[in-house]
C-alpha cells in the first residue's frame, strides 16, 4: 500500500490524454514523413546501400533545419524553420492540432510520393 501511494505522488495520477494522442499522432506523421523520403530514395537507385544513406541524408535534413538556424541569415531562417519537422512536431505535441501543420505533413508526403511515382514511371518508360 506504502508503495503504490508513494508512486502515484511522484509520478502524479492526472494524464492529459489530448496532449498524449496528439504527441502519438505527431510521431505517427513524422513517421509517414520519414518513410516516405526513404521510398523516394529507394526509388531512385538499385542499390540498397546508396538509398539508405540518401534516405538518412534526407531525414537528416528535415531533422537538423530547425537546430541549425543560427546558420541560416535572418532573412531565410523562417523559411527554413517551417521546412523543419522538429518545428511542426512540437506545436502537435502540445496538444494543438493546427492546419498549418496537417497541410505541412500532407504535402511534404505527398510531395515524396508523388516524386517516387515520377521516377517509377520515368524508369518504366527508359
Amino acid at each position: 500500500m506504502y508503495l503504490t501511494n508513494c508512486a502515484s505522488k511522484i509520478v502524479g495520477t492526472n494524464v492529459d490524454y489530448g496532449a498524449a494522442f496528439c504527441g502519438y499522432f505527431g510521431l505517427a506523421l513524422v513517421g509517414a514523413l520519414y518513410a516516405s523520403a526513404g521510398t523516394f530514395a529507394s526509388s531512385l537507385t538499385e542499390n540498397q546501400v546508396i538509398a539508405f544513406i540518401v534516405g538518412i541524408a534526407i531525414v537528416l535534413a528535415f531533422f537538423l533545419m530547425d537546430k541549425l538556424l543560427f546558420f541560416v541569415p535572418a532573412s531565410m531562417a523562417g523559411i527554413i524553420q517551417y521546412l523543419s519537422t522538429e518545428f511542426h512536431l512540437s506545436n502537435i505535441s502540445r496538444g494543438v492540432i493546427d492546419t498549418r501543420n496537417l497541410i505541412y505533413f500532407g504535402s511534404v508526403i505527398g510531395f515524396f510520393l508523388s516524386m517516387t511515382t515520377r521516377v517509377l514511371e520515368s524508369r518504366k518508360w527508359s
